[in-house]
């Protein structure tokens, strides 16, 4: 083979690489698709592995939850089991019968198979197309019992991806702050409600959990030492550490980028200001210096640009400045009071919540403070929004159904539906762990 032939030969596989690569990349589902307009899918009940017959709840599970995660993200229309053509136990691409599934317009099919080897659960799960009769995704897992949920979060994440382009949320954690008969409490819990987990164990008042950017810690407001100071808790242990003792009134903490530095509120004299402190030595460094009240500082995925809220002109409004120094700039100017501010992971929006009369709604606009939106509107008092690692969510939490709960709702303001099984507020959603 001459080597003017082996080029070509090299270019042809490299472009039908490239052509195969496209193809796979197929999006199903835009990002921007109105919310009215919902995607079909179909998904079956695990397969029992022969042998196995008392994996029922098992199945059930792992159905039950990518389901609901599903219909979480507003983006599908599950298919009713009743109106299933193919009751079949077939669930590879050569055996399944296609034409059953086109026929109920199913635009994606998910099927599995659940066995026990070891003592350990071995899970497959498959998502097809049933219009090209392939398999978009396939993925085989090894679980303890108590893992089941997390498979099946998991395959939803897949899902998602293979459908829109971008890695679904569903494996992720959320924080919040939740009422007890004694004190709040700094909780963790699944994005649909589930495994619900303490993170404080005292009965003071614990408040604004914020994540650190690699999701090992949580930061929060505490009573406990008697006026309110930030403390951060390891996720895991639950250990904690107090990393302010000024004796100011500390809140709304807000991890930096580089994992180690947490911005947060302080009272000092006449203001409230913007304060940084290294997490482990403690040296702390004094951010704004505009008087009034300077509060809720977040910080862009790059950590150059910082938005906060504050009363320097007079009421509360949102306000952006880079974080290497440079001149503040006022981006709302409507409202009585505008705060809680979060910048979308593309850096691209601003999510924030304001009071234009009694109550307070979620709005969103763009990183300049143009084309303000409202996204909740007659619903009780919603506040405190933070964006999904992936954007397309928006958790907040709101009195809509009484006393203060968790709520999320995709980007545009749609389905929004209660996420906490109890009461919550003041929530942060966290980070990816993979």
């Amino acid at each position: 083979m001459t080597k003017q032939y082996m080029k070509k030969f090299l270019f042809l596989i490299s472009c039908l690489l490239l052509f195969a690569s496209s193809a796979s990349a197929r999006i199903y589902i835009p990002v921007d698709q109105p919310s009215d307009k919902r995607f079909p899918i179909a998904i079956t009940h695990s397969v029992i592995y022969d042998g196995y017959r008392g994996l029922y709840s098992e199945s059930e599970k792992i159905h039950s939850v990518i389901e609901n995660d599903l219909l979480l993200s507003g983006y599908f229309d599950i298919i009713t089991e009743s109106a299933f053509l193919d009751q079949g136990t077939d669930i590879t691409a050569e055996t399944i019968n296609f034409s059953q599934w086109t026929a109920i317009e199913a635009g994606a099919l998910v099927k599995g198979l659940i066995k026990k080897e070891g003592g350990k659960y071995v899970i497959q799960l498959k998502l097809f197309d049933p219009y090209s009769a392939q398999m978009l995704v396939g993925k085989q897992y090894t679980a303890d019992e108590k893992d089941i949920r997390s498979v099946a979060h998991r395959f939803s994440d897949e899902i998602m991806e293979a459908l829109t382009g971008t890695r679904g949320i569903f494996n992720t954690k959320i924080a919040y702050s939740s009422a007890e008969r004694k004190g709040k409490s700094i909780y963790v819990m699944d994005v649909d409600g589930e495994n619900n987990r303490k993170i404080t164990g005292d009965s003071s008042i614990n408040l604004g959990p914020a994540w650190s950017p690699d999701g090992s810690q949580l930061a929060y407001a505490s009573f406990k030492s008697g006026n309110p100071e930030i403390f951060a808790s390891d996720v895991k242990t639950g250990s904690s550490k107090q990393i302010t003792k000024n004796k100011n009134t500390n809140i709304t903490p807000a991890w930096y980028v580089d994992n180690k530095t947490l911005y947060f509120s302080s009272s000092l004299g006449d203001s409230t200001e913007i304060l940084a402190t290294n997490h482990s030595s403690g040296k702390v460094r004094q951010i704004t210096n505009y008087g009034g009240i300077n509060i809720a500082p977040r910080f862009s995925k790059d950590g150059s640009t910082m938005v906060y809220s504050s009363t320097r002109a007079g009421r509360l409004h949102v306000y952006t400045e880079p974080v290497a120094g440079g001149e503040a700039r006022r981006l709302t100017f409507v409202g009585v009071h505008n705060d809680s501010p979060d910048i979308s992971p593309d850096g691209t929006k601003i999510v924030f919540c304001g009071q234009d009369s009694s109550a307070f709604d979620i709005f969103i606009m763009n990183i300049d403070g143009t084309n303000i939106q409202r996204l909740t509107i007659d619903s009780g008092s919603n506040e405190h929004p933070r964006w999904s690692p992936d954007g397309r969510f928006i958790v907040f939490s709101s009195t809509r159904s009484g006393g203060p709960a968790v709520y999320m709702m995709r980007a545009d303001g749609s389905n929004q539906v209660k996420i906490s099984k109890g009461n919550g507020t003041l929530p942060d959603w966290g980070p990816r762990a993979d």
